[in-house]
């Protein structure tokens, strides 16, 4: 029943549940989780007299173009400018103070009432969470689509425009974000924002005005886009003791030391027996292999009466009988010496052979019998 219940969770919202068996060390340069992030689309203004105008002609262009930074993977900071144009609608009041000057420029009726424009820019900040990082308590490693409410305040300049005049104001604003994941460096939002206007739209009657914008943006990621270190699942190698097996995972992440994931399984009477790789006609191990001997190097120094056997080997598609089985002693001669000097095992814990290419252990795959096999004597 745990198991149905992992899993319909990683259906449900995407979590990377694997990611918690590891203690990755998270990242912690401020650069990381930075992103950029500009959209387009359109807005409307509500004011007192607003119904009066048509609705198709206080439909305008609305922009915006900002930068964020998320600090947890539950919520961050945003700065950004938003702004154009808004288009209103002003009913004549006898005795009511104007904050506009028509001056001919606008849509003057005979009764004394127009319609307004307003040219307008917006520096916002507001802070953001996730939603549903919230609601499933870690970070989203695989999410594909996340919902980000968000809430500020900002300073509107209203440009001199066609009669309107040039103010200065304090906004607020709240909103939605419905944010879908393309790739790890772009997201695709779809924002839905409420901005409230001090009382510049009724000056006299002390009432706010409000404006709705939608628009439709991309999110770019410059930098990391992660909180942790990723668990990346690599082919799993096996290191197999007397009495269990340890599954050990070597996890490459670009520019950060290795993690190294140790998973115990069943218990198991099979000795050790583990493969150590080498390029063609080469001693050096491949890189990667470092976790199996780590673990050998440490299995051998506590159990000090133990004691392997190495078998170097050489595949039989190049290369003389002689001049095979040279290279089979050498590249067991160099697990020796790397379990000796690097992990200080006892030189009479450790037996070499040269088995060459007069065994041949993966048919399927010859370049693997570029190997050292290294076997639990007692």
């Amino acid at each position: 029943m745990k198991k149905i219940s992992l899993i319909l969770l990683t259906l449900l919202f995407g979590v990377d549940l694997s990611a918690q068996k590891t203690d990755s060390t998270p990242w912690t340069d401020f650069k990381d989780n930075i992103y950029l992030d500009a959209g387009a689309g359109i807005q409307t203004l509500f004011t007192q007299h607003a119904s009066h105008l048509n609705f198709g002609k206080r439909i305008t262009p609305a922009f915006n173009i900002g930068v964020g930074k998320w600090f947890t993977p539950f919520w961050g900071l945003h700065f950004g400018f938003d702004g154009y144009s808004l288009n209103g609608y002003r009913a004549f009041s006898i005795g009511e103070a104007e904050p506009f000057s028509p001056m001919g420029n606008v849509d003057l009726d005979r009764n004394g009432a127009f319609r307004y424009y307003l040219r307008y820019l917006n520096a916002s900040v507001d802070f953001r969470f996730s939603l549903l990082g919230l609601a499933t308590g870690r970070e989203r490693t695989d999410r594909i689509y996340d919902i980000v409410p968000f809430l500020g305040v900002g300073y509107l300049h209203a440009f001199e425009y066609r009669g309107t005049t040039k103010e200065n104001l304090l906004t607020g604003h709240f909103g939605l974000r419905q944010r879908f994941r393309v790739t790890n460096k772009l997201d695709i939002n779809l924002d839905g924002k409420v901005t409230m206007l001090n009382k510049y739209m009724h000056p006299t009657k002390g009432r706010y005005a409000s404006a709705l914008s939608l628009n439709v943006g991309v999110t770019f990621y410059p930098g990391r886009h992660a909180f942790r270190k990723p668990i990346v699942h690599v082919p799993i190698e096996t290191v197999r003791y007397a009495t269990d097996t340890v599954l050990v995972r070597e996890i490459p992440v670009p520019g950060k030391e290795r993690i190294i994931e140790r998973i115990v399984a069943e218990e198991t009477n099979t000795p050790i027996m583990a493969a150590i790789r080498f390029p063609l006609n080469s001693y050096t191990p491949l890189n990667g292999q470092e976790a199996q001997i780590y673990e050998i190097g440490r299995f051998l120094r506590e159990n000090e009466k133990a004691s392997i056997l190495i078998e170097g080997y050489a595949d039989a598609t190049t290369g003389s009988p002689a001049y095979n089985k040279q290279l089979g002693q050498q590249r067991a001669e160099a697990i020796k010496e790397l379990l000796i000097k690097n992990h200080q095992v006892k030189n009479e814990q450790i037996e070499t052979i040269a088995i060459g290419a007069d065994e041949q252990r993966y048919t399927e795959y010859p370049d693997w019998n570029c190997v050292a096999i290294i076997k639990l004597v007692k």
